[in-house]
């Protein structure tokens, strides 16, 4: 009777070890992550202004996470290559990011309904920063002033070009919205469509296009080079304080606002992104990446996961009914 109980107490010891055991090595692995460095997708090319904001987070937020982030580029449609490789095909292992952008995670998913993924596909984990945007042209054009290019378009219909990241990119949405506010047909003017916001604004420097709505990291040392002339901004930039807004001549509704962020495959558990927010927020507070995101003209705006959802999805909302009004849903 006494061996029995002996071998009881001993079975019972062994299997509270094994499950002590157990539930500490799973806390131990978790407790490691991340345990080898983390890749960062970003949707559009090398140099873009969505890269140079990754680029920035990467360099400042390994201090924080305890491993580096490796920039990867996966460019095409206008974001959607990218977009659906992170919510199809990566594990929400926490060791494949994506570089959250207006285009690829609020413009595109708004407008092409046919898209084998919907734009909440994905694991929000913050919203970095907003870029202001700017219309351009070189510092040699002809047109001082918006209402002298607009009045051109008018007059000469198809003559102009403009550049843009893509389709569905803001630089596209950006112009289109401000033809049918200025009531001129979307196609008096025509499109040039690149990879990246960086090679939109060389297009225009080289003289290939004569215009651009672009996103301001990429148009403001330019403008301070003296190589580009701003006609129009969202909402006053202290550097640029001449510059008009859209309000200011008239067109209120061109007030389309390029932001950042991070996110994720869809299932990403919470314990990493609370770990990712957290990072993000104590980077955003490091003096180092606030002054370069000053000097690029971006303004810091961190949300949350939360807010940052309720935040795209409200966005989403707000761009499909403008194509829907345009005409240019795809469905």
């Amino acid at each position: 009777m006494k061996a029995t109980k002996k071998i009881k107490r001993g079975l019972i010891l062994i299997v509270l070890g094994t499950a002590i055991s157990f539930l500490f090595s799973i806390s131990t692995a978790q407790a490691a992550y991340p345990e080898k460095p983390v890749q960062v997708f970003v949707p559009y090319g090398a140099g873009g202004e969505t890269d140079i904001a990754i680029r920035f987070l990467a360099s400042v937020i390994p201090q924080f996470i305890g491993q580096s982030m490796v920039v990867i580029n996966k460019t095409g449609a206008s974001g959607a290559i990218c977009f659906e490789y992170i919510s199809k095909q990566i594990k929400p292992d926490g060791y494949t990011l994506m570089g959250a952008a207006i285009g690829s995670n609020a413009i595109v998913p708004a407008q092409n309904l046919k898209l084998p993924f919907k734009f909440d596909d994905l694991t929000f984990i913050a919203r970095t920063q907003f870029n202001p945007t700017m219309l351009a042209v070189r510092s040699d054009s002809p047109f001082k002033t918006l209402n002298d290019l607009l009045e051109y378009i008018r007059k000469n219909p198809k003559k102009l070009k403009f550049s843009t990241a893509g389709v569905q990119t803001v630089q596209n949405l950006g112009n289109m919205v401000l033809m049918k506010s200025a009531k001129i047909p979307i196609d008096y003017v025509s499109a040039v469509h690149y990879d990246s916001g960086a090679e939109a604004t060389f297009s225009l420097l080289r003289g290939d296009v004569d215009f651009l709505y672009n996103n301001t990291p990429l148009v403001i040392p330019q403008v301070k080079a003296g190589k580009l002339r701003g006609l129009l901004v969202p909402a006053k930039l202290k550097e640029f304080p001449d510059i008009p807004t859209s309000e200011q001549l008239g067109y209120p509704d061109v007030d389309i606002v390029g932001w950042r962020g991070l996110c994720g495959p869809p299932g990403l558990p919470d314990s990493v992104v609370n770990l990712w927010a957290e990072a993000v927020k104590k980077t955003m507070e490091h003096k180092s990446w606030q002054k370069m995101v000053e000097n690029i003209g971006d303004l810091p705006a961190y949300l949350s996961p939360e807010d940052f959802k309720k935040f795209v999805t409200a966005e989403v909302k707000r761009y499909r009914d403008i194509y829907t009004e345009l005409g240019l849903l795809i469905k």
